[in-house]
């Protein structure tokens, strides 16, 4: 579905004969640039839009153009707030009411925090029901014990909300803190893309392996140490090799990883291939053998790239970090944070792709996983039974 610039002016072109239809807006970016919450985006208003009970706009944000503003301070953004209240202001003037607005909550960092507090008591004036969507993780950490005025005003904001939406029980402390009483766990799920069930050949061990990692690449992803452990792990065996798929963000940088990479001598075993789609991601994540997501951002909650590799069936090492267990659950290996972390996360790919027995057993188990939690079921619409439940339809009437 293309989302240009000029789609949200295509869709106020309403049908009279629909008028009296709720009126759903999904706010939020869309890809690009491609991360996480950008692609759900996409996909609850795909969801919500194939519903015809309802009349459906996207609201879209503009304030990440690409990864390099990523929670940072641009005075773009400051004139993208003014941007996204005319925008929601001409939707209000074509449909004379908003019944739904789902608002993605921009993470505990200040930037996005003062983004939410400018936005929502706007979109919140002129909707009858707000719901926001948790993506990022972290907030309550943020503002526990705040008295700040900040701290207060945000919470007060929140308040307001009809509801929230989490993707895992660990992330409902979010909107708890901040007062939102009726909280949603709707947890991610993925077309499957791999519906022959093909699984990794693992019958020669790390002779011919790939350890993949997915997702953005900087100090909180744990990219430097998921190096410095494939380097440990990659000594002893000459058939190793480590793929990076995703964007660098600053101050991080391919360089800087390449140049340790040369330092440790793995250069030619680690190869970066930048963000992939379709058909060619499809076929590096196929390819690989292990998948390892050492993540130690603050505002981690839902690993969506562990739900493409179970997919896949790759078995899967993961840091024992926040919503990483509601994820991956009991099919990863799990490895420590903190001081220990390189040597925890070697000595977990090591039991790996060590034993193709183990990695055989980890395959079945991860694509079982996917199967039963995260794969899209023909027909399953949860946020569509959402916005049902929010506003009480019944049979496609209010």
């Amino acid at each position: 579905m293309d989302f240009g610039r000029e789609r949200i002016y295509d869709n106020s072109t309403l049908q009279k004969k629909r008028s009296n239809l709720p009126v759903v807006v999904v706010a939020g970016q869309v890809p690009p640039p491609v991360g996480g919450q950008n692609v759900m985006v996409a996909k609850i208003f795909d969801e919500i839009s194939s519903n015809d009970d309802f009349r459906v706009f996207h609201l879209p944000f503009y304030f990440t153009p690409t990864f390099e503003s990523v929670r940072r301070f641009r005075f773009s953004k400051v004139w993208e707030l003014f941007l996204v209240c005319w925008r929601f202001l001409k939707i209000r003037l074509a449909c004379g009411r908003v019944d739904f607005l789902l608002y993605p909550a921009g993470g505990p960092q200040t930037v996005p925090m003062i983004r939410d507090l400018l936005l929502l008591p706007v979109l919140l004036s002129g909707s009858v029901r707000v719901v926001v969507q948790f993506h990022a993780a972290g907030i309550e950490e943020r503002l526990c014990g705040s008295e700040s005025l900040f701290g207060k005003l945000f919470k007060c904001v929140h308040r307001r909300v009809t509801a929230a939406v989490v993707m895992t029980e660990f992330n409902r402390r979010d909107p708890e803190a901040l007062g939102v009483e009726r909280v949603f766990t709707i947890p991610h799920r993925l077309v499957d893309e791999n519906p022959e069930r093909r699984l990794p050949d693992h019958s020669g061990g790390s002779e011919k392996l790939t350890v993949l990692y997915a997702g953005h690449l900087y100090d909180q992803k744990g990219t430097p140490e998921l190096i410095e452990a494939f380097a440990r792990v990659a000594a002893g065996k000459p058939g190793l090799r480590c793929v990076l798929m995703g964007e660098f963000l600053p101050p991080y940088s391919w360089s800087a990883c390449e140049t340790r990479c040369q330092e440790l001598g793995i250069a030619d075993r680690v190869e970066w291939v930048g963000v992939q789609s379709g058909a060619e991601k499809n076929r590096i994540f196929s390819d690989s053998g292990v998948f390892v997501f050492p993540s130690v951002a603050p505002y981690e909650s839902f690993g969506l790239v562990m739900v493409e590799a179970m997919m896949w069936g790759l078995p899967i090492v993961a840091t024992d970090w926040r919503g990483n267990r509601d994820v991956a659950g009991p099919v990863a290996e799990y490895c420590e944070t903190g001081s220990r972390m390189v040597e925890s996360l070697a000595a977990a790919i090591e039991c790996l792709v060590s034993s193709p027995a183990k990695l055989m057993e980890s395959s079945l188990a991860s694509r079982e996983r996917f199967e039963m939690s995260f794969c899209e079921n023909a027909g399953a619409k949860p946020y569509v039974d959402l916005v049902r439940e929010i506003l009480q339809i019944d049979n496609g009437k209010r």
